[in-house]
């Protein structure tokens, strides 16, 4: 009669058919898939997700409910359309040099009256320079008489909007082009940020070191061309007063405005901590400090850049785009 195989067979055949079943290459500590760390960082994530659902859904209620009339391209947001109904403007684009500028600067001067002071800081804008509150025989006049001088001028109906249209520099500041190849980096982010947790659980490190490395690197790429875009938004550009009555995109100049600056600066404050997190994981990494064994945290960071690389795309999308 045969007898049962004793426990320490059944053991050792089993510990042999766990490690038959896990791929070459592959650690066990690549099988347990969840960790209490991966389960604080999901629930992070959750509230992270409750707070820029909050905020698009805040932003999207906002833009619906603009009037039809709040932007427009001759003045400035919230003008009052009672008052400059049925009126027109001239976009003085360019107005030469020598000679022809100081006409230039005589004719619009006495277009707009005021001080020479008021003349300098409206011509400031060309090539999006604005006179509004015209009558539109006004308004062809003085677009004939700089045309005289040697100027580049343009007559302009009123045209309002409920929201800045994309790409319309009478109205909206954004540089979309700009922050398309940001957006682009940003995303390739993401791809060194997967190879350096490849790399490190495949036991690899060196390998990883150098792309926790790349992907710092990239998002500070990123946060230094948003830090780029703000100062041109706030100081170094003059917008025409579609944009702004002072000059300069800033967050108290529009609705649009206040928008725009709490939805990006949350999420470069994010992508500013990612940063410096990265950085962080990647000094560890330089000491050796993570393994095919010991990964997870590098695995962490990563989820939470991964998050916030998705949510810049949302943002991309229904602020510059839509």
């Amino acid at each position: 009669m045969a007898h049962p195989p004793a426990p320490s067979t059944l053991a050792g055949a089993a510990s042999s058919t766990l490690v038959e079943s896990v791929p070459h290459g592959t650690t066990a500590a690549h099988v347990g898939l969840i960790t209490p760390g991966k389960i604080a960082m999901w629930l992070f994530l959750a509230t992270e997700i409750m707070f820029f659902t909050g905020l698009i859904g805040a932003y999207i209620v906002l833009r619906t409910g603009s009037p039809s009339t709040s932007y427009t391209n001759l003045y400035p947001p919230a003008t009052p359309f009672d008052d400059i109904k049925g009126t027109y403007g001239v976009v003085i684009k360019s107005i030469g040099h020598g000679e022809g500028h100081a006409q230039a600067e005589k004719i619009v001067h006495e277009a707009i009256g005021g001080k020479p002071e008021d003349v300098e800081s409206l011509l400031h804008g060309v090539p999006h320079a604005v006179v509004n509150r015209l009558s539109k025989d006004a308004a062809e006049k003085l677009e004939k008489q700089l045309t005289a001088a040697g100027a580049e001028a343009e007559v302009q109906p009123l045209e309002t909007h409920s929201w800045p249209k994309p790409y319309d520099e009478l109205t909206n500041p954004l540089s979309i082009d700009l922050t398309a190849v940001n957006t682009f980096i940003l995303i390739c982010s993401s791809l060194t940020m997967v190879l350096a947790l490849s790399a490190i659980q495949d036991g690899k490190p060196g390998k990883g070191t150098m792309y926790l490395l790349a992907t710092t690197l990239i998002g500070a790429v990123f946060v230094s061309v948003q830090v780029y875009e703000y100062y041109q938004l706030m100081v170094g550009h003059h917008y025409p007063p579609g944009i702004s009555a002072t000059g300069h995109f800033r967050p108290d100049v529009s609705l649009f405005a206040s928008c725009f600056f709490t939805m990006t600066g949350f999420h470069g404050a994010h992508v500013t901590g990612g940063v410096i997190s990265m950085f962080l994981i990647f000094l560890k990494s330089l000491r050796g400090g993570y393994s095919a064994t010991n990964y997870h945290t590098v695995e962490y960071v990563g989820l939470y850049w991964h998050f916030v690389d998705l949510v810049w795309i949302i943002l991309f999308t229904i602020v510059y785009l839509i």
